[in-house]
């Protein structure tokens, strides 16, 4: 619900980003608004998709993630004791200046191109390694969807 609250803000505050999405649910759906979402539909409608992933990337549903380390290790030239617990700044890395171009604009274009990928370890929607969150295919769907529904 959070999400989706912070995807209709900035779809409010950005009529560029609006007319871009009107406009592919349009050719998507031609002026149906009875249809119902078919498996297809979800994958075309990539710019919905790159909103979602453009919001949680300024907004992160969690902004702080914990981890453990159960053995004594070396991290980033210093050791650590066992049990020692981290904080990962999700926020923080989500708009990492080296990482990405212009983090602090909202800009879900840059999702767009064919061959853009994150910078590993600069973008955790839904956490990352084996804590990754099992419902993130379900969720994505559901934001994605519930946008064609309600703008269309």
């Amino acid at each position: 619900a959070n999400m989706f609250s912070l995807i209709v803000y900035y779809i409010a505050h950005n009529p560029d980003v609006k007319r871009k999405m009107l406009n592919e649910i349009e050719n998507i759906f031609q002026g149906d608004k009875m249809r119902p979402i078919t498996k297809d539909d979800f994958y075309n409608l990539r710019y919905c998709e790159a909103i979602v992933k453009e919001v949680a990337r300024i907004h992160p549903v969690v902004s702080l993630l914990t981890r453990y380390i159960d053995k004594p290790n070396k991290i980033a030239k210093y050791h650590w004791p066992a049990d020692t617990m981290f904080l990962i700044n999700i926020k923080a890395i989500h708009n990492n200046d080296d990482d990405w171009e212009e983090p602090n604009k909202f800009n879900p274009d840059r999702w767009m191109d064919e061959n853009f990928e994150p910078k590993k370890n600069s973008f955790f929607m839904f956490g990352g390694g084996s804590r990754l969150c099992p419902g993130r295919k379900l969720a994505t769907i559901e934001l994605v969807c519930l946008m064609a529904l309600l703008f269309r």
